[in-house]
Protein backbone atom coordinates (compact mmCIF):
# COMPACT_ATOMS: atom_id res chain seq x y z
CA UNK A 1 0.00 0.00 0.00
CA UNK A 2 1.51 3.32 -1.09
CA UNK A 3 0.47 6.22 1.12
CA UNK A 4 0.01 9.42 -0.93
CA UNK A 5 -0.36 13.06 0.12
CA UNK A 6 -1.79 15.43 -2.50
CA UNK A 7 -0.69 19.09 -2.43
CA UNK A 8 -2.43 21.40 -4.90
CA UNK A 9 -4.01 24.84 -4.52
CA UNK A 10 -6.86 24.15 -6.98
CA UNK A 11 -9.80 22.68 -5.00
CA UNK A 12 -11.38 20.72 -7.86
CA UNK A 13 -8.08 19.18 -8.96
CA UNK A 14 -7.18 18.34 -5.37
CA UNK A 15 -10.58 16.69 -4.75
CA UNK A 16 -10.35 14.81 -8.04
CA UNK A 17 -6.90 13.44 -7.25
CA UNK A 18 -8.07 12.38 -3.80
CA UNK A 19 -11.06 10.57 -5.31
CA UNK A 20 -9.14 8.66 -7.98
CA UNK A 21 -6.39 7.70 -5.52
CA UNK A 22 -8.93 6.40 -3.00
CA UNK A 23 -10.55 4.28 -5.72
CA UNK A 24 -7.28 2.75 -7.00
CA UNK A 25 -6.13 -0.50 -5.35
CA UNK A 26 -2.67 -0.22 -3.83
CA UNK A 27 -2.96 3.46 -2.93
CA UNK A 28 -4.11 5.15 0.24
CA UNK A 29 -4.65 8.90 0.02
CA UNK A 30 -3.66 10.06 3.50
CA UNK A 31 -4.66 13.66 2.97
CA UNK A 32 -4.71 16.72 0.78
CA UNK A 33 -3.33 20.21 1.30
CA UNK A 34 -3.86 23.51 -0.47
CA UNK A 35 -0.64 25.13 0.77
CA UNK A 36 2.77 24.45 2.27
CA UNK A 37 1.74 25.08 5.86
CA UNK A 38 -1.03 22.47 5.69
CA UNK A 39 1.28 20.13 3.80
CA UNK A 40 3.86 20.18 6.63
CA UNK A 41 1.19 19.57 9.25
CA UNK A 42 -0.26 16.61 7.32
CA UNK A 43 3.17 15.28 6.40
CA UNK A 44 4.24 15.01 10.02
CA UNK A 45 0.94 13.44 11.07
CA UNK A 46 0.44 10.96 8.19
CA UNK A 47 4.01 10.07 7.06
CA UNK A 48 3.19 9.49 3.35
CA UNK A 49 5.39 7.48 1.04
CA UNK A 50 4.82 9.84 -1.90
CA UNK A 51 3.86 13.52 -2.08
CA UNK A 52 2.21 14.65 -5.32
CA UNK A 53 3.19 18.32 -5.22
CA UNK A 54 1.91 21.09 -7.46
CA UNK A 55 4.75 22.98 -9.12
CA UNK A 56 2.98 26.34 -8.69
CA UNK A 57 1.35 26.31 -5.29
CA UNK A 58 -0.10 29.81 -5.07
CA UNK A 59 2.75 32.07 -3.95
CA UNK A 60 4.89 29.06 -2.98
CA UNK A 61 7.42 27.36 -5.25
CA UNK A 62 6.96 23.60 -5.54
CA UNK A 63 10.64 23.07 -6.36
CA UNK A 64 11.71 24.81 -3.15
CA UNK A 65 9.14 22.80 -1.17
CA UNK A 66 10.47 19.63 -2.81
CA UNK A 67 14.01 20.50 -1.74
CA UNK A 68 12.80 21.06 1.85
CA UNK A 69 10.78 17.82 1.84
CA UNK A 70 13.74 15.80 0.62
CA UNK A 71 15.91 17.30 3.40
CA UNK A 72 13.67 15.76 6.07
CA UNK A 73 15.24 12.94 8.18
CA UNK A 74 12.94 10.31 6.60
CA UNK A 75 11.80 11.98 3.39
CA UNK A 76 8.82 11.00 1.29
CA UNK A 77 9.36 10.64 -2.43
CA UNK A 78 8.12 13.72 -4.29
CA UNK A 79 6.44 13.90 -7.68
CA UNK A 80 6.25 17.42 -9.00
CA UNK A 81 2.91 17.88 -10.77
CA UNK A 82 2.74 20.66 -13.37
CA UNK A 83 0.76 22.14 -16.24
CA UNK A 84 4.02 23.38 -17.78
CA UNK A 85 6.49 20.46 -18.07
CA UNK A 86 9.56 22.01 -19.67
CA UNK A 87 12.94 20.28 -19.95
CA UNK A 88 14.40 23.01 -17.71
CA UNK A 89 11.79 22.34 -15.01
CA UNK A 90 12.47 18.59 -15.22
CA UNK A 91 16.18 19.24 -14.64
CA UNK A 92 15.41 21.61 -11.76
CA UNK A 93 12.96 19.13 -10.19
CA UNK A 94 15.40 16.22 -10.34
CA UNK A 95 18.12 18.48 -8.93
CA UNK A 96 15.79 19.28 -6.00
CA UNK A 97 15.36 15.56 -5.33
CA UNK A 98 12.03 14.91 -7.05
CA UNK A 99 11.39 11.34 -8.18
CA UNK A 100 9.87 12.78 -11.33
CA UNK A 101 7.91 15.48 -13.07
CA UNK A 102 4.35 14.65 -14.18
CA UNK A 103 2.34 16.70 -16.65
CA UNK A 104 -1.17 17.48 -15.38
CA UNK A 105 -2.47 16.70 -18.87
CA UNK A 106 -1.49 13.00 -18.78
CA UNK A 107 -3.90 10.11 -18.38
CA UNK A 108 -4.45 9.16 -14.74
CA UNK A 109 -2.77 5.78 -15.36
CA UNK A 110 0.49 7.58 -16.18
CA UNK A 111 0.26 9.41 -12.85
CA UNK A 112 -0.48 6.12 -11.05
CA UNK A 113 2.57 4.50 -12.67
CA UNK A 114 4.77 7.45 -11.62
CA UNK A 115 3.47 7.15 -8.04
CA UNK A 116 4.19 3.41 -8.02
CA UNK A 117 7.74 3.96 -9.27
CA UNK A 118 8.34 6.79 -6.77
CA UNK A 119 6.95 4.64 -3.94
CA UNK A 120 9.45 1.90 -4.74
CA UNK A 121 12.45 4.24 -4.98
CA UNK A 122 15.39 3.20 -2.79
CA UNK A 123 15.14 5.08 0.47
CA UNK A 124 11.42 5.80 0.19
CA UNK A 125 9.33 4.47 3.09
CA UNK A 126 7.29 2.21 0.77
CA UNK A 127 10.47 0.67 -0.66
CA UNK A 128 11.72 -0.16 2.83
CA UNK A 129 8.43 -1.68 4.03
Amino acid sequence: MIRVLVVDDHPVLRAGLEAVLRAEPGFRCVGAAADGETMWRLLRRTRPDVVVLDHRLGAEDGVQLCRALRAEPTPAAVLLYTADPTPELRTEAVGAGAAGLVDKAVNVEVLFDAIRVAGRRPGSPAAVA
